[in-house]
């Protein structure tokens, strides 16, 4: 055999001997790797879990808790009061919502109804009759209109949150 031929029959020798070492007899684990950037001008913060393998895995989406927030506007009806509340901007997810209306209602800010947004030009915008809404302000609501508390126990998720559906308080 020529010195050329050696060398090319043992590169799969080796590639098997590579692998054989790899599996070490230990399961392996998977990996999942996640960023949240809560602010544009912020970079983005990485986070990491493992999980063995065989096993389920499921992703947690991290949000922030629902700071500052101001009451824009409050309505009186027949059994209550609504609250109309703008809060910052930020990453929040369905949860973050869920425990702010629970907040506001455990300390007795909203104890009939609340109507949650991100922005203010929304939220008067939602104050206004339906039919004297433009299209641009329906948009505006459809963007920013995050969560209500309706009838004392329901929360309905809006907007873009509407994927989460509604659920009973204490549930």
């Amino acid at each position: 055999m020529s010195p050329r031929r050696i060398s090319l029959s043992i590169v799969p020798l080796l590639a098997l001997a590579v692998v054989v070492a790899a599996c070490d007899g230990e399961e392996a684990s998977l990996t999942t790797t996640s960023s949240l950037v809560t602010d544009p001008g912020e970079e983005a913060s990485p986070s990491t879990t493992a999980a063995p393998a065989g096993d389920e895995t499921s992703t947690t989406l991290v949000g922030e808790s629902v700071g500052n927030y101001e009451i824009v506007a409050r309505e009186p009806v027949t059994d209550g009061e609504v609250v109309y509340i703008v809060i910052g901007p930020g990453a929040y997810t369905d949860v973050d919502l869920e425990n702010f209306l629970r907040d506001l209602y455990d300390r007795g800010i909203a104890t009939y109804g609340a109507e949650i947004f991100d922005d203010a030009a929304a939220a008067n915008a939602y104050l206004k009759a339906e039919e004297d809404r433009t299209p641009e302000e329906v948009a505006l609501i459809e963007q920013h209109h995050f969560a209500s508390l309706v009838g004392g126990n329901i929360i309905r998720f809006q907007g873009p949150f509407t994927e989460s559906g509604e659920f009973v308080l204490g549930s």
